[in-house]
């Protein structure tokens, strides 16, 4: 388990023991802090048979089916954009009868504040009259987005964020090289985001990126020029400025509206660039501009 969640996971577990676990849990944090893993560990909590303390034992026939993914009272709802009312109906329908291995039944619903307003509203009369022995656990990083209704039903656990001594040692851990520190700085509280960046082929990396950035401030490289050469890796790299923006925020030790300004429109760059037909060094450019600008005032 992730060392800056195995605390709430044991207190839920050492909840399921006493019978004081909530039926519905909404499990909030920043993408890339490990909330489908800390959701995986306590399904497999739910349904061992024959629960070590704490810890499943891994020796059940449930464990083995939980480990191998085809546990037949484990149901799990994804979309990569909006999650359909078909699938919520089709899930609540598998929760409806009684558990196949005569133990708990557990649904997940991944990037729940995806779900539509039909959605939605078709999962409240599970989570309003539940069946005996389900859990629902829900898991979000926009956790505002879901619906009042949807939020008044759950119990909402704010999940830990890692310190940076945490996020460094785990990261040392899983990958081989050095990290420069800035970067895990930048990613603390998503180090599960970086380590899958960090996988990925990269043209242009961190030492690449806070050179241009300083030479960008310092007048030596112009926005076009460099939005030009960042643009195959745009979309990450407007992340990066985005959380470099919110460090120097950090750093100044008070609120800079023009600073911050300049983050949310990173954010919302991001969006825009998903898109296939983006104008990417037009809209880096763009940001890169009001980076400079903010230098000369």
């Amino acid at each position: 388990m992730l060392p800056w969640l195995k605390s709430p996971l044991q207190q839920l577990a050492e909840r399921k023991l006493s019978n004081k676990l909530h039926h519905a849990l909404l499990m909030q944090g920043p993408q890339g802090l490990g909330k489908s893993e800390f959701a995986q560990q306590l399904s497999a909590i739910l349904l061992c048979n024959n629960l070590q303390g704490i810890r499943p034992c891994e020796n059940c026939h449930s464990c083995h089916l939980h480990k191998a993914g085809s546990h037949p009272d484990k149901h799990e709802v994804r979309s990569e954009k909006q999650i359909g009312v078909d699938q919520i109906r089709d899930a609540i329908k598998k929760l409806s009868g009684s558990a196949q291995l005569s133990g708990a039944k557990v649904l997940i619903i991944y990037q729940a504040h995806s779900m539509t307003e039909s959605s939605a509203n078709a999962l409240l009369k599970t989570l309003e009259e539940p069946t005996a022995n389900t859990y629902i656990v829900m898991l979000s990083h926009k956790a505002q987005q879901l619906l009042p209704t949807i939020l008044s039903r759950c119990e909402k656990l704010a999940l830990p964020l890692p310190t940076l001594e945490q996020a460094k040692a785990w990261l040392q851990v899983h990958w081989p090289e050095k990290i420069d520190e800035r970067l895990i700085a930048m990613y603390q509280h998503s180090p599960l985001s970086l380590l899958a960046e960090l996988g990925e082929e990269q043209s242009v990396g961190f030492t690449d990126f806070t050179s241009g950035i300083d030479a960008l401030i310092k007048g030596q490289l112009d926005p076009v020029t460099l939005a030009t050469n960042w643009q195959p890796e745009a979309e990450k790299l407007v992340r990066w400025l985005q959380f470099w923006l919110a460090k120097q925020v950090q750093e100044l030790g008070e609120f800079n509206d023009k600073l911050w300004s300049l983050q949310q429109r990173c954010i919302s760059a991001q969006k825009i660039l998903r898109n296939a037909g983006a104008n990417k060094i037009l809209i880096f450019s763009s940001l890169l501009n009001e980076l400079t600008q903010l230098n000369k005032q």
